[in-house]
């Protein structure tokens, strides 16, 4: 395996991490990539806990990846005293969700994946993300076509975290961009359904970037800092000093302060869209920031 080029860019760097961390492509023909496969799938059915000491959550030289787990995300951040969603149910069985006892606001999210597959936003009887209604009976029959009676891991029931007060649209992303303990870069997101979103990438002084930076969506209109930008900064620094290399740190911003939502290790690695600027600026933050971290 040949090491990433000292010049190499954010796109570069995170297709090597792609195959070092999560196995893409596998190598049939190396032994290393059985082993790593068995470490990375005990990872991922591996909950832990935010009692639980740095040693167990350092498990190996790329302990970071289990992080990528919404429960151990959301366990991490709250060791680390960030603001996470309240929990309402975890478990592996959809069947037993305590619909009845839930209440009117809720989302369901899988434990494991990404692009938003199989997360169910539920607003007093309406499913946000696909604009449909929301009846327990709905609810039961999606989760049994998205991952079966028994999923492979778990689903989390947890707090919609709204806006402000009686706001029932999706909530504000704002996602942190960082290199160990350095912001290089704060994605504004806007989401109204599964497959309509809106961005703009500000400094961490909420300058806007001349540059779109990312092509995936179009650009969204320009706003004011949210009010928890300070909040949101200093964790996205404290956590990102723990972890010590790039991760993508995502919080929600409330008119009570900001929550925490989740990690990403290889945002849009399946087809990025980063432009040449941004390529070069995150490729140099990774380069000077950790530069021997993956």
């Amino acid at each position: 395996m040949r090491p990433v080029p000292a010049h190499a860019g954010f796109v570069a760097r995170l297709r090597r991490r792609w195959e070092i961390w999560w196995g893409h492509p596998f190598r049939w023909g190396s032994w290393r990539s059985y082993g790593d496969a068995v470490h990375r799938l005990r990872e991922r059915y591996t909950l832990r806990r935010a009692e639980d000491p740095d040693a167990a959550w350092r498990c190996c030289a790329h302990w970071q990846r289990s992080l990528v787990s919404k429960w151990n995300g959301r366990e991490f951040a709250r060791k680390h005293g960030a603001r996470v969603p309240d929990l309402y149910w975890i478990g592996r069985r959809p069947s037993r969700i305590p619909f009845d006892a839930l209440p009117a606001r809720f989302v369901i999210r899988p434990v494991g994946g990404s692009f938003r597959m199989g997360i169910h936003v539920v607003v007093d009887g309406r499913e946000l993300l696909r604009r449909d209604k929301a009846s327990t009976t709905d609810l039961r029959a999606r989760l049994r076509r998205g991952s079966g009676r028994l999923p492979l891991t778990p689903l989390i029931v947890e707090q919609f975290v709204a806006r402000g007060e009686g706001d029932d649209r999706l909530p504000l992303e704002y996602k942190f961009h960082t290199f160990a303990g350095a912001v290089a870069a704060i994605q504004a997101v806007e989401r109204t359904d599964t497959d309509t979103a809106c961005m703009r990438y500000y400094t961490p002084r909420w300058e806007p970037f001349e540059d779109v930076m990312d092509t995936a969506r179009p650009p969204s209109d320009l706003r004011d800092p949210p009010g928890c930008l300070p909040e949101m900064l200093d964790l996205a620094r404290r956590l990102g000093k723990e972890i010590g290399t790039y991760m993508r740190i995502d919080f929600f911003a409330t008119d009570r302060g900001c929550v925490f939502n989740e990690f990403a290790s290889t945002p849009s690695i399946r087809e990025p869209k980063f432009t040449p600027f941004c390529d070069d600026l995150f490729g140099t933050f990774w380069r000077e920031k950790c530069p021997d971290a993956s």
